[in-house]
This record gives C-alpha cells, structure tokens and sequence, in this order.
C-alpha cells in the first residue's frame, strides 16, 4: 500500500476554468490588455526524488511536481520553483516539453496538438535541492500521459535526465534518491540505463602503530541489492522514455522498423568518391614532404634534434595514408576520408617546415603564406555561413562544414598569437606555428567536401527553417550548459578522481563555449551540433565513473543504430550520424575504445535530435504493452523460506544416510571377528580415530575417511 503521505502521488483531474489573457494584436506598453477565455486544463503530479545537502551531510529527499496543461496557449514553458534549484530547471522542462510534444505529434492515433497548450511545471520541496536535469525524464513521461489523458502507476518513482533524442540521461546520487523514494512508499525505482553500480569515495580512518591517517577510496554499491534489501523496492533501468513510458503507463510508441544496414549503398556512392580522391591527394602531399625532407638542412645536434621531430611527423603521415588505404578497401569511406585528412595535414606541415628553413626564416614569406591562409579561412567561412538549408541532410551538412571553418578559425587564431604576440623565439615555436597553418588549410578544404555532399549527393527531405535552428541551438547549448553544471556538482560530490569523467567534463565545458561563440558568429548550424556533443561528453562524465568504455561498447552502437534506424523510416538520410557511426566502428576495432564510445553516443544523440525534430510526418503511433509486473518481496521471501527448508530437507536425509554407511562398515570388521574368532578384546581391536581441531572440519566425506585410516 502507498503510504497516506503519497495519496496524491498521481491525479489527473480535468475541469474548467475562466482566465484573463492578454491577446491585443498590437501591444502598447503600460497599457492593460484583459480577454476572457474559457480554458481547459489537465494536471498530474508526479515525485521526483533528489538530493539536499544538510549539516549531517547529503541526504535523499523528495520534490513534488505538479505538471500542468492548458489549452488555447501557445506552447509557451512556465516553471515555479520554492525553494530555488542548484541548477536551474527551466532547461529541463522545456526539453521535456519539446521531446514529449514530437511523439504526441507523431502519433498517428492522436489529434492533439501540442503547440496549442501552455505547460506549467510547480516543483515543490522541503528543502534547498541539487538537482534540476535528474528530473527531466519524469517530468517529460507526465507531459505525455498529459497530452494522451494516460493514467499513471502511483508506485513508481523515477530518476534520470532528459536528452534531445528522447534518451534517459545519467544522474547523481541514486542511494540517496532510493532512500526517498522508500519514504514516500516506492515500490519501483527507475534509474538510466547503466547506472545500476553505484560508486562514491568514502573517507574512513586507519590506526596502525599508533599512527592515525585518513584513507579515500572508491566504494561501488549494486543500486538493486541495496534497493531490495533494505526497501523491497525493485530497481528497473530505462534506456529512453520509451521505457520509462511502459513502467508508468503500460504503453510504448511504435515505429516502423527497417532492416537496412547502417551504410546504405547510397551513402556508400556518395562518399567512395571523396575518399578515393583524398587517398590521392595524400599519396602526392607526401611524395612532395618527403622530398623536400630528404633535400632539407634542417638540424639534428645536441639540444635540438628538430630533424628527428620532423620525421616523425613525415612517419605519421606515411602511417595514416596506409591505415586510409585500409579502411578504404573494406568499405569504411568516411573513416578513410579522416585519415587521408590526418595525412593531408602531417606532409603540409613536413613541407612548411622545410620550406621555412630553407629559407632561413625569411619574414616575407611567412606574411605572405599568412595572408594566403587567412584569405582560404574568410572565403569558406562566409561560404559555410551562407549555404542555405533546405532540409535535414543539408541542415547536418551544413553543420559540418561550418563547424569545420569554425574549428580553422580557432589554429588561425592561434597561428596568429604566436606570430604577432609571442614571436619565434625557437625553432618549436616556428613549428607549432607552421602546424596550426596546416591544420587550417587543410581543414578549410574540408569544407567544401560537405558541402558539396550535401547539396549534390542526397535527396534533401524534411522542412526546417532558419529561425527554427535558431532556437534550437540555443535549446540545445542552454541544455549542455545545464548538463556540465550538474555532472560537475556530481563530481565535486563524491570528490571524483577519475582522469577520464574530469577529461571528458572539460571538453564539455569547451565546447558548450565553443557552441555560443559559433551562435554569435552566425554558425547557428554548427552551434547545434557542437551543443549536442558537449551534452555527449558531459553525460560520459558521469556514466564512466566506477565503470569503463568497453562495457558500454554494445549499448551506445545498439542505441545508435536504433535511433538511425528510426529517422530513416521518416525518409531523412542521417549523413552525419552513419559517418560518426562508421568511424566509431573503426575505433572499436583499433582498440580505442574511449573514442569509440563517445562517437558510438554523438551518431546516436545526432540521429535521435534529428528525429524529435522532424515533426513533418507521422511514422507511429502508441501501443498497450501493460506495466511490467513487479518482485512481489512477500512471495520472495515465502519461496525462499520454503526452498531453504527444502534443501535443509534434503541434507539432512543426505548427511543421515551417509552416517548409517559409515557406522554399518564400522561394524562390518566387528561382526567379521565374532564369528570367526570367538570374542575380541575391544581395547585391542579399536583403532584411534584422527581428532579435528576448532578449526578444522573435513572438506568432504572422502577426507573424513582419509583422516581416520
């Protein structure tokens, strides 16, 4: 039973209600507006655990959030926090909204439309709270059941973000959140999908020879067990609000599916030309270095072997041509193509570096190979800037390509500082800046590649306009920054040292600033796609605490493919998400499977973005599957209680069976001697039986026999 506290855990009430709204068409300042309409409106309110810090330390508590629709709005997000978040909620909720809207849309047996409801979400709680994105997910399954009137089970309580694909995101202090979750009568607790180890570093005291030292190490709880024995509350994880849908309501959107594999033969023709091309490219880019290399005086003495360092990198160039030519004959096109650019980008910087000393640093040539790539770098950022997008194959193009005249204008920057501001005071300052020029030049040409897929190579589809990738971008950074705020929180809480979860939250962090700087530049397609990469990194630092990439491996490709999958049934090629795919694919079989598992989770995050925005067909629709059934703890406990009695049964009758064997051949030899003998002195015949100590015991009833020969 729910306990009384918990009664109102969920209640949908529909009623009536008369409001004032400000609806004049044009509005003058200072003048009050008043229209009365007749609204309807839904509500739910749903439990939403979290975690306040006290006195005694962090402690689980529960948040109660009222969500509510109302119709004749215009699909405007209101959030009334008391008290006031750690990190701000407003992100999440319209998130939830936006992800919550796209399957209501997309269902083909519904008629609502989401855009015609304002959305309300009232949190309320006890206390000062940390999270803010942890409740995403809950808040998104209310919206839904909202939209569909769905009835939700009032003994469930949920954990977990909310991301741009519909996908459930990873959180912080679960133990704490299940201890809440208990006080309120859960009877099942969902957590994101592997979470289901739990790891913090606890501090403890160590006395040895009269020395007291403080020791901390990472601690990993199994969130089931702990859930279970101390509660009675089953634990289930939800990958995407599919599932967390099911476990609340009964009931799953259904897509249609495909059986086509992720390269498809028209994404294959589109890209085997480019990479062909580029392989030729790199093969005489490296001729060319390594002749000017053999014919360079460049140095090689005591303390600067600057020609061993520049061979190296003629090596590398040789070394990632091969690996192109490799990935290029078993099929991975855009794998080649990255490594073909690698190449591209190690003999510029060979031949630069020759080119420089053979010249003896001559300061004309060096202004003049500056203009040259700073006049490459405006031509393409401003053709990257004014490629007009049609559809979604030309939105994800054109986002890689202003991405990459983004990513020039950064080692343009920094070829700039080092020439103007800290000047070649050595010969490694010279390369680093001879580096920074090729990568420019190199990546300014990549961008015409994507492009020109882009608009030459794909059936454009899907309607998307300027203003509405605007909003986007600035959804999807605001959703990033509030992802690398919490998962820092997180860190900072359990006083993480994990290199990887601190790497990966910096690199969020970067490209979250990265993402606005592109906003404000006019690069609002790469500004989407960078936001959705720091939402990426900023959730693996979190998700590989206590745990590793390889284990994930499976996960995020399966997730990946299924979310490619789905934009495909709605007729959209997701170019950049296969290309990300596919490159993942050969990570994994490189062994780097760090990398693996974060463009495994960015082709998956692109491909489901692409498919909550995609609003312009419907491709499914809801199904009752019915909520799963739950552990019952009192049958648990009853089987268990029979089942040792069983076996307790059992082993009595075994050990009982074993001592009538044992005392019938200790009576064999006695009655042997009765009746051949006559009578036998039993002092005399008996033999001293082996005496096991405390500590020991026979291992098995063979050693028992052994010990008394």
């Amino acid at each position: 039973m729910i306990k009384k506290s918990a009664a109102v855990f969920i209640a949908i009430t529909l009623s009536f209600s008369i409001i004032s709204v400000h609806s004049a068409q044009e509005i003058i300042p200072g003048t009050i507006y008043e229209e009365t309409k007749s609204s309807t409106y839904r509500s739910v309110s749903v439990y939403a655990p979290a975690v306040a810090q006290t006195e005694n330390g962090y402690v689980g508590v529960i948040a109660t959030i009222t969500v509510s629709i109302q119709n004749n709005g215009s699909g405007r997000v209101f959030v009334d926090t008391l008290p006031l978040t750690q990190v701000d909620m407003q992100g999440s909720a319209r998130l939830a909204v936006k992800v919550a809207g796209t399957l209501v849309r997309n269902d083909e047996r519904c008629d609502v439309n989401p855009d015609n409801y304002d959305y309300y979400f009232v949190v309320r709680t006890d206390s000062p709270i940390i999270g803010g994105p942890s409740a995403g997910g809950v808040m998104t399954v209310a919206t839904v059941s909202l939209l569909e009137n769905w009835k939700m089970d009032n003994r469930t309580v949920m954990t977990g973000m909310i991301n741009p694909d519909g996908s459930i995101g990873p959180i912080g202090g679960i133990i704490y959140k299940i201890d809440a979750a208990n006080s309120v009568g859960a009877t099942r607790f969902l957590i994101p999908k592997g979470q289901d180890k739990y790891t913090e570093m606890q501090t403890t005291t160590e006395t040895s020879n009269g020395w007291i030292r403080t020791v901390t190490k990472p601690v990993t709880i199994d969130v089931s067990d702990y859930a279970m024995d101390n509660y009675g509350i089953e634990v289930n994880e939800a990958s995407d609000i599919n599932d967390a849908l099911q476990y609340f309501t009964g009931k799953r959107f259904e897509f249609q599916e495909s059986d086509s594999p992720i390269t498809t033969e028209e994404y294959n023709i589109s890209i085997k030309p480019l990479a062909g091309v580029l392989i030729d490219e790199a093969k005489e880019s490296y001729d060319n270095a390594s002749e000017k290399f053999e014919g360079s005086g460049i140095p090689n003495y005591f303390p600067n072997y600057y020609r061993d360092e520049v061979e190296e990198e003629l090596d590398k160039a040789f070394e990632t041509l091969n690996d192109s030519e490799k990935w290029y004959n078993e099929s991975l096109y855009y794998t080649s193509t990255s490594k073909s650019f690698q190449s591209l980008i190690y003999s510029k910087f060979v031949s630069y570096t020759c080119d420089y000393y053979d010249k003896e640093g001559d300061e004309e040539w060096i202004e003049n190979l500056l203009s040259e790539v700073n006049s490459l770098h405006e031509n393409v950022s401003k053709e990257a800037k004014d490629e007009k997008v049609d559809g979604f194959v030309t939105l994800q193009t054109v986002g890689a390509a202003q991405r990459r005249a983004s990513e020039a204008g950064t080692y343009l920057d920094q070829a700039i500082d080092i020439y103007e501001n800290q000047g070649f005071n050595s010969f490694s300052e010279v390369m680093d800046f001879l580096y920074s020029i090729a990568f420019v030049e190199e990546r300014c040409n990549s961008v015409s590649w994507w492009i020109d897929i882009g608009t030459n190579k794909f059936n454009d589809t899907g309607k998307i306009t300027n203003e509405t990738i605007q909003n986007l971008a600035l959804e999807y950074i605001e959703e990033a920054t509030q992802s690398v705020v919490y998962s820092n929180v997180i860190l900072s809480e359990i006083g993480s040292t994990y290199s990887d979860s601190v790497d990966y939250l910096n690199e969020a962090n970067d490209l979250v600033n990265s993402a606005q700087d592109d906003l404000d530049k006019g690069y609002n397609k790469a500004a989407l796609f960078e936001a959705l990469e720091a939402l990426v990194k900023a959730n693996l630092a979190l998700e590989l605490i206590g745990t590793n990439s390889e284990e994930k491996l499976d996960s995020a490709s399966e997730n990946a493919n299924s979310n490619i999958v789905k934009i495909r049934t709605q007729g959209i090629e997701p170019v950049l998400a296969v290309s990300y795919y596919e490159y993942a694919e050969s990570l994994r079989n490189e062994t780097y499977y760090d990398s693996a598992l974060m463009y495994y989770k960015y082709s998956g995050m692109i491909a489901g973005a692409l498919s909550f925005t995609n609003t312009s067909c419907r491709t499914g629709s809801f199904k009752s599957v019915g909520i799963p059934d739950r552990i019952n703890l009192y049958q648990n406990q009853i089987f268990s209680f029979s089942l040792g009695i069983l076996v307790g049964v059992i082993a009595g009758i075994g050990i009982g069976l074993i001592l009538i064997f044992v005392m019938r051949e200790e009576e064999k030899p006695r009655r042997k001697q009765k009746v051949y003998k006559g009578f036998v002195d039993s002092k005399k015949s008996q033999k001293k039986s082996y005496k096991y100590s405390h500590d020991e015991v026979p291992r098995s009833i063979r050693d028992y026999y052994k010990k008394n020969k």
